[in-house]
């Protein structure tokens, strides 16, 4: 099974569209290979962390919010 993502510049203008974000006509073809890379690694790091050795871990770095009256005091 190939790993590399199958990305076209197409793809990334789409997406751009997609989540509102504007993007200079031309400028696809200069962002599909990082995009790409990085669609690659995070597939590659998914796969990893739902590996059975990894399935018990949790984040490190816990964020919490306080509630409105606490942020008050």
């Amino acid at each position: 099974m190939s790993t590399k993502s199958p990305l076209t510049p197409a793809q990334v203008r789409e997406l751009a569209r997609l989540a509102d974000l504007p993007l200079a006509p031309g400028r696809e073809h200069l962002i599909t290979p990082t995009l790409a890379a990085w669609i690659d690694d995070a597939n590659a790091l998914s796969r990893k962390m739902s590996a059975a050795p990894h399935q018990d871990l949790v984040p490190a770095t816990v964020f919490i919010h306080p509630l409105a009256n606490d942020a008050e005091q």
